[in-house]
């Protein structure tokens, strides 16, 4: 990992404004694949997040061409397509055109555009962030056997970014708590314990934003009734207990399963969710999730591995809950 991967000029700059907005507080991603029903339909450049208030969050989609022709009109109608689609908030465009009218068209689409003049001062390094390719590459050297079959470390990554396009939810969430499971086991294993510690750290990251997003519309509700909220949702998903006792029923039907709908019932509610729901209803919590979520990324991408022994104490405590609640023993956890 000493040896830097040479990007092309559109990789580099999509890591130039990666790191440009990271400085400016959001949380960002590069490179998700938007697909519909297994098709893949189109890449989002970046994916800015921002946590305007308690009770307000903000998403912006970054549409980046550093091209000598780079045919900004069609780049801004396609973005502010983007934006609709997945229902962000903002949506801006980078684009080496320095024509004004193509300025004055981004300002009538309500469009953020950064043109070459901008683009040109970028000067930005790096020399401490391992890029996305990197990352990915680490990612596609393992796969996963039993767990996910078919599917290599770097498909499960891309999947989890995905996920925060359209699953800022208690689906997405649940997702991310099984993905999360699998690499905290993975760094047991010496031969893959490096890797697997990087993708503990994002898919730690991208588990704190998802619940930052869910809890911006429970943050005021009294302790016990958001105790209850992450219970049912934890436990049960986006439908609920009765939505999901509805579900099983209809696919008993179908399936024509052995088993019965209070027997599978019985098992979803045994699934011990105390830990998660009493240590993430807690307010002070609450309001440090997303700068948490900010901090697991970069040391996911550092290029100076950070052991989990060696976190911050506030980082160390919440991996510890994650641990607690997969019933993985802390010290052997800690001391490996």
């Amino acid at each position: 990992m000493e040896n830097q991967q040479v990007l092309f000029k559109g990789e580099l700059m999509e890591e130039k404004l990666r790191l440009y907005f990271l400085n400016s507080g959001y949380y960002v991603v590069r490179g998700i694949k938007y697909s519909f029903e297994g098709n893949e339909i189109t890449d989002i450049d970046l994916m800015l997040y921002g946590r305007v208030s308690i009770l307000s969050r903000e998403r912006t989609n970054v549409d980046i061409k550093n091209k000598k022709s780079p045919k900004a009109f069609e780049r801004i109608l396609w973005t502010k397509g983007v934006q609709e689609l997945l229902k962000f908030d903002n949506c801006v465009v980078a684009t080496m055109d320095r024509k004004d009218s193509v300025r004055t068209f981004a300002k009538r689409q309500d469009i953020t555009l950064l043109d070459g003049s901008f683009l040109q001062k970028l000067n930005y390094t790096l020399a401490e962030r391992m890029s996305e390719e990197e990352l990915l590459a680490e990612f596609g050297k393992f796969s996963s056997y039993k767990e996910f079959p078919n599917q290599n470390w770097k498909n499960l990554y891309e999947r989890s970014k995905s996920s925060l396009l359209e699953e800022l939810d208690f689906s997405g969430y649940n997702t991310n708590l099984l993905y999360l499971n699998y690499f905290f086991n993975k760094t047991f294993d010496p031969q893959k314990k490096d890797i697997a510690i990087r993708a503990t750290y994002i898919f730690v990251s991208h588990n704190l934003l998802i619940l930052d997003y869910i809890l911006k519309d429970i943050a005021f509700l009294e302790p016990e009734e958001r105790k209850t909220v992450l219970g049912n949702g934890f436990k049960y998903g986006n439908l609920g207990e009765e939505g999901l006792k509805r579900t099983i029923d209809m696919a008993i039907k179908i399936s024509g399963s052995k088993y019965t709908a209070s027997q599978i019932k019985k098992i979803v509610d045994e699934i011990d969710i105390e830990i998660l729901k009493e240590y993430f209803s807690k307010q002070d919590i609450i309001k440090n999730l997303f700068r948490w979520s900010i901090a697991f990324e970069k040391l996911a991408f550092s290029r100076t591995l950070t052991i989990p022994n060696n976190l911050d104490t506030e980082l160390k405590g919440l991996i510890a809950v994650f641990l607690d609640y997969y019933k993985l023993n802390r010290k052997s956890y800690f001391e490996q």
